[in-house]
């Protein structure tokens, strides 16, 4: 604890100053890091460095000394590491963004790190493919586990994993970004990693109607872990580790975000539940839902790969209107007996 709160201070910019990017910005600044977060809202730059609050996706307190700019250059300048924390889908805006901060020209290159959750729709790749794509000469490394915004903002204990396949640029991420109350383990894994988080969103819908239905322990219990079967089987065809899944970027991602509303994939799903529409349901959130896009490109996905992910179908096929949560469940439940 005494090692991390006297650590030298790192240059740390955060694209994105929603509420996971507003989270590990505060997390990291009270750790003793220079944090610059980067927004296109100019409004919300100002409130982040007039005001040090900001009300909307939630209520975030900044520490003293938190910088906010609408400008992309000015936010990466002197950054040691660039941690993307926008929606999935507009990962690829802006990315391209960064190229006119001429990274790729500096003495010393930044690392990229993804803490987004998602992948994207029109390519289904990682987040992690899309950057590297964009910004070939910069390495890229992964941020996930069971890190509830929420939980960390309050001070609360919580882990979570760093995948690069360089496990030297893993370990000084770990070592940049590990703060007091959040403890970062290492993996080379970083396609595992990446599918873990991700592909738990469209789980946590479904624990989400599972509880909303009121179907009872026996059936979460069931749900979890038929749905960690089927992340596991997506993730090991797609190159990832089978151990990866066991650890906090797959089991403890999937428990976490299944566990209550404060997760807002599960928290559409217990709204799915009620009967309500998603388009509806989404529009009052005013937030992005990466299980939403996920669901879609998941199975786009399992068709390409020859898979079977019946709780990932029943899942896209609510949210898409073309099933009931109540017929959905049935769907699943009258499927051929098999081994497990």
């Amino acid at each position: 604890m005494h090692d991390i709160a006297r650590k030298a201070m790192t240059q740390i910019c955060i694209l994105g100053a929603g509420s996971w990017g507003a989270t590990l910005g505060v997390a990291l600044r009270q750790a003793g890091n220079q944090v610059t977060f980067w927004t296109q809202d100019a409004g919300k730059a100002a409130l982040i460095n007039r005001d040090r609050r900001i009300e909307k996706p939630i209520a975030v307190e900044f520490p003293d000394g938190t910088i906010a700019t609408d400008d992309i250059v000015e936010a990466t300048r002197g950054a040691e590491f660039i941690l993307f924390c926008c929606p999935s889908q507009a990962v690829r805006a802006v990315a391209y963004r960064l190229e006119g901060a001429n990274l790729d020209a500096r003495e010393k290159k930044p690392v990229l790190v993804s803490a987004v959750k998602g992948l994207e729709l029109t390519t289904l790749r990682r987040i992690s493919e899309v950057l590297s794509e964009i910004l070939p000469d910069l390495t890229v490394a992964a941020l996930s586990g069971p890190n509830l915004a929420s939980e960390i903002l309050a001070g609360l204990p919580a882990a979570a994993v760093i995948g690069c396949p360089s496990l030297d640029t893993a370990a000084s991420v770990q070592k940049a970004l590990a703060t007091p109350n959040l403890r970062l383990y290492s993996n080379a894994d970083i396609t595992g990693v990446e599918l873990g988080g991700t592909l738990k969103n469209v789980i946590a819908i479904a624990a989400g109607v599972s509880d909303g239905l009121r179907l009872g322990a026996n059936a979460k219990a069931a749900l979890l872990t038929r749905g960690l079967a089927e992340i596991t089987r997506m993730a090991v065809k797609l190159g990832a580790k089978p151990q990866t899944m066991a650890g906090l970027a797959g089991m403890g991602d999937l428990l976490a975000t299944c566990a209550g509303p404060t997760s807002r994939n599960y928290k559409l799903g217990m709204e799915l539940a009620k009967g309500r529409k998603a388009e509806q349901i989404l529009q009052e959130m005013g937030v992005a839902v990466e299980g939403v896009p996920t669901a879609q490109a998941v199975c786009e996905l399992s068709k390409k790969l020859g898979l079977e992910l019946p709780i990932a179908e029943q899942v896209e096929a609510t949210l898409k209107g073309k099933s009931s949560p109540e017929q959905a469940i049935m769907t699943l439940m009258k499927r051929p007996l098999a081994s497990e």
